[in-house]
């Protein structure tokens, strides 16, 4: 099985704002009170990572 990792996709100067998971593709949304702070917008994007469930897109 293909290990999945979370990947920063866009960026608000050094605060990352949005990240993806490299199996499934799925999106994170940093949500606007945590972009206030590097440390808080990195938690919440770990945090959504970690407790999501993969589903393929191409898995029947």
């Amino acid at each position: 099985m293909e290990k999945r990792n979370l990947r920063v996709v866009k960026w608000l100067g050094t605060t990352p704002a949005v990240g993806v998971c490299t199996f499934c593709d799925r999106l994170f949304n940093v949500p606007m009170t945590a972009l206030k702070k590097v440390s808080d917008a990195q938690e919440s994007l770990r945090v959504q990572f970690t407790e999501h469930k993969c589903k393929r897109p191409d898995a029947s």
